[in-house]
């Protein structure tokens, strides 16, 4: 006689299955089979079941929350990738190769060059099926973190979420909003994944994966234990991510022993106004040439680096914060050349005096005076910025506005702003070990059978630090290259 997976496990006292860190079968005995089950439904997720549908496979969605979000909805959209016609019509040239390098050089060699290829290439594959297939274009293209060229285009993630959404569900994908994946279920003697225990509406249920599991259930930004765990500084740092991001998919995987990495790189991202409650409370007007002081009215670091590299660098400063400094000219710089936080330069060219996160005077020791800085300090900071700039001998090795592109000009021209700035959680850039098919790997660097991960809870594509659109990248490119590699089999 054939025993039904539940009878199975209570012939050999192993209780109820909730209580197991993960469950192995012998037979079926799953409540619904499909081809592909993915857990979480954000950027990544959303993409694979764009791919499953679009290549026929029978998929799900389990998506924790009530909402079909992730760090995704929230991000500021930006998608970086090589050969669009808006960097053409700019006059640059990007291509493969100088994108892999970039990626290469910001995570100072430690990337996977595989995984870290695999991504380039499927980014231009993927902007390609939003901008022709889905009919969603960026309103721009502009240069920010880590990056040699402009390469970061700047989509409306709202309306990105929404067109993946209708064109799984169109060729016939379920997605289904409160549904919380608990276990990954193996297959006894082989260790293969072929299913998922979850909770759906608060009704325990089993599905079952006949050809993989896809997860892309996000980070951990919003789970204190992890972060103490992995990165106790990151305590000092506000979270920007979706309210789903616990870790869950990175512990379903862990319990049938997979890798992880980066861990020890899980990074704030410089630029917040202090308390911020949205991505659009963030500005990187310091690669508009602005630069960064402490509390001391003293720079500490190199401003042209990653806005991690820089988060790190302010949370180690008096009360985990610092200010970003700026005048005139280079808030015109800004505002020309649409950076993150555009809306916030905005106003201040419209209403100073309404803006309350940011102080400013028509000379520099008005605005330090207003901030509370020691004006005397903060005047011989900016002089001997100016100085080295002139120069070219800046004391921290400042060359350009970020990563060889753009020449710094000193702060000459008033008003000038004075603007307090925190750092903050947008992802945890960090997770499960994946080869280039998106296969999780195990402790002993072997593939996991028919498990699969994308997006944030994936480890190995930025390593020490991170250019500006490659996680909401990542996330949309590798939903797709999981499911590549499932039909593939």
């Amino acid at each position: 006689m054939t025993l039904s997976r539940r009878n199975l496990l209570k012939t050999v006292g192993l209780g109820t299955l909730a209580t197991l860190p993960y469950v192995q079968a012998n037979a079926a005995g799953f409540d619904k089979e499909y081809d592909v089950v993915i857990v979480g439904g954000g950027g990544a997720g959303l993409a694979a079941a764009c791919r499953a549908g679009e290549l026929g496979l029978k998929a799900i969605v389990l998506e924790k929350t009530g909402l079909l979000e992730g760090s995704s909805l929230l991000c500021e959209g930006q998608f970086s990738t090589f050969g669009t016609d808006l960097q053409k019509a700019k006059g640059k040239t990007d291509t493969a190769d100088i994108f892999y390098n970039d990626m290469i050089k910001t995570g100072k060699g430690m990337n996977d060059p595989k995984v870290v290829r695999a991504f380039v290439n499927m980014s231009k594959i993927q902007y390609d099926f939003l901008t022709k297939t889905l009919d969603v274009h960026p309103r721009g293209v502009m240069v920010t973190s880590s990056m040699s060229v402009p390469r970061s285009h700047t989509f409306n993630p709202p309306e990105v979420i929404k067109a993946l959404t209708k064109y799984a569900k169109d060729r016939g994908v379920e997605i289904v909003l409160n549904a919380k994946a608990n276990r990954l279920v193996t297959e006894c003697g082989t260790g293969r994944v072929i299913g998922v225990k979850a909770t759906i509406s608060k009704k325990d249920v089993d599905l079952g994966a006949t050809k993989g599991v896809v997860l892309a259930a996000g980070g951990f930004s919003r789970n204190p234990e992890l972060l103490a765990k992995f990165n106790p500084i990151m305590a000092k740092a506000d979270a920007i991510s979706g309210g789903g991001t616990q870790g869950d998919g990175i512990l379903m995987a862990q319990a049938i022993g997979a890798d992880t990495l980066d861990t020890t790189y899980i990074k704030a991202s410089y630029g917040f106004k202090l308390k911020p409650t949205i991505i659009q409370d963030m500005s990187l007007i310091t690669y508009s040439g602005a630069i960064m002081i402490n509390k001391e009215g003293k720079r500490f670091t190199d401003e042209s680096q990653s806005y991690k590299l820089q988060g790190d660098a302010s949370l180690a400063q008096t009360d985990g914060y610092s200010y970003q400094v700026f005048d005139k000219n280079i808030l015109d710089y800004d505002l020309k050349n649409d950076t993150q936080g555009v809306e916030m330069m905005t106003a201040l060219t419209n209403d100073p005096a309404g803006q309350k996160w940011v102080y400013f005077g028509e000379t520099i020791e008005e605005a330090a005076k207003k901030a509370g800085l020691d004006p005397k300090q903060v005047k011989e900071t900016v002089e001997k910025y100016n100085k080295g700039i002139k120069e070219g001998k800046d004391e921290f090795g400042r060359t350009s506005l970020t990563s060889g592109f753009g020449k710094p000009v000193p702060l000459e021209k008033g008003p000038f702003y004075i603007m307090p700035t925190t750092a903050a959680l947008i992802g945890t850039y960090c997770g499960l070990k994946i080869n280039e098919k998106a296969q999780v790997i195990n402790v002993f660097g072997e593939v996991i059978p028919a498990l699969y991960a994308a997006g944030e809870l994936t480890g190995g594509v930025h390593r020490a630090a991170y250019m500006t659109g490659t996680a909401f990248g990542k996330a949309i490119c590798f939903g797709r290259i999981a499911i590549d590699s499932i039909a593939s089999k």
